[in-house]
């Protein structure tokens, strides 16, 4: 790799699962898959990958899966500078990074946009043959439109399915390569009909679940946790981890809490007096990726982590806030999730309720003891008894 820089559940009460364009922008010579797996392998294939830090995490194993079966001789990802981690291992795949002028933190002003359309160049100069976008969403196929590859090709989304919230299309879909359904909720269910529409199950290696290391051999249960997430909405009560981390030390359990360098002072005053019980872990991005081998499973919340976590291998727990469950519940994971009474759930993480004696409620109504029951339930099946 080289481098450049320059389960589907109803809204109440609260239930524990466990996850099994316009003219203007059209894409130039949009293709079926019919077209695509009658097609000769492609020379340079190029990922637009510019969304938020978990988007991206699921993205990067969709890749992965695609490089498995040999979609292509060579592969580009156009990516966010702090996630050029995810790609580093995949053989024959640069990595071209920039901000982006989407997802939660755009950060898109200035200076940043000079190096976003530098990025732009530099991989319209090495003429991918195809682009592909996960999102479906306009502004990408605009991205795209700027990379001058001879075809893109994206995902679509039924008018009814949840995932439009998300993205925008305020002139058409363009022309997608597949459009999933409503029933299909799930992302990874979505990426997984998308994979299969480019390269079909008998054309290589099918897809497999993440590889990690086992955690380190012994009597206790190693749980993770990662309690911050991008948008306040989405917050656990701080309470609730702290009863939450009292409960699994009264059972035995060695309690690893994962966050950024620049929370760890944050991180300690939630914690409290429990901070010197259990292990702290507030290393970068990559570092954070790796010290996930050292835990059994993680809990967190709609973030990144639980997608990092997945990724790997590692059971997990989400604890969900205003998106609908379903649409990003991990294969390996359980999720829980509660309307909490508002009544604009979902609210897709919009917060109507900000301010209002219902703020967060969603989030809130899920008690530390459902959250322990569920850890309890993963621990038999981790056979720890």
């Amino acid at each position: 790799m080289r481098s450049v820089s320059p389960a589907e559940v109803s809204a109440s009460p609260l239930q524990s699962t466990r996850g099994a364009g316009s003219a203007a922008v059209s894409p130039p010579m949009p293709v079926n898959a019919a077209t695509i797996r009658r097609a000769p392998r492609l020379p340079l294939v190029c990922l637009i990958a510019g969304r938020n830090l978990g988007d991206t995490v699921v993205m990067s194993n969709f890749l992965r899966q695609l490089v498995r079966r040999g979609f292509a001789d060579a592969y580009l990802v156009w990516t966010r500078p702090q996630l050029e981690f995810l790609f580093s291992d995949l053989p024959g795949c640069e990595v071209v990074t920039s901000a982006f002028p989407v997802g939660t933190s755009k950060n898109f002003g200035g200076a940043a946009v000079l190096r976003f359309l530098r990025a732009a160049l530099l991989i319209r100069r090495r003429r991918p043959a195809m682009t592909i976008d996960l999102t479906g969403d306009v502004r990408e196929r605009c991205f795209a439109r700027l990379l001058g590859a001879a075809r893109h090709v994206h995902i679509g989304w039924a008018d009814d399915h949840a995932y439009n919230r998300l993205i925008r299309n305020p002139l058409g879909k363009g022309h997608p390569l597949i459009t999933v359904p409503a029933q299909v909720a799930s992302v990874y269910a979505a990426y997984e009909q998308f994979l299969h529409a480019l390269v079909p199950d008998d054309a290589g290696e099918a897809p497999s679940p993440g590889e990690r290391d086992q955690a380190p051999a012994g009597s206790a249960l190693r749980v993770g946790i990662h309690p911050y997430a991008s948008q306040p909405s989405k917050l656990w009560p701080e309470e609730s981890w702290r009863q939450l981390i009292a409960a699994l030390l009264d059972r035995g359990t060695h309690v690893v809490a994962f966050a950024a360098p620049a929370e760890r002072a944050a991180l300690r005053a939630l914690l409290g007096e429990l901070a010197d019980r259990i292990e702290l872990r507030t290393g970068p991005l990559p570092q954070f990726a790796a010290d996930l081998r050292s835990v059994h499973l993680l809990v967190g919340l709609d973030s990144f982590a639980v997608h990092m976590a997945a990724s790997q291998g590692l059971p997990t727990l989400m604890i969900n806030g205003g998106t609908p469950p379903g649409l990003w519940t991990a294969p390996s994971g359980r999720i829980l999730a509660s309307s909490g009474g508002c009544a604009h759930y979902p609210c897709f993480n919009t917060a109507p309720c900000r301010g209002t004696v219902h703020e967060n409620a969603c989030v809130r109504a899920i008690s530390p003891a459902t959250v322990l029951a569920d850890i309890e339930a993963m621990r038999k099946e981790l056979g720890f008894g």
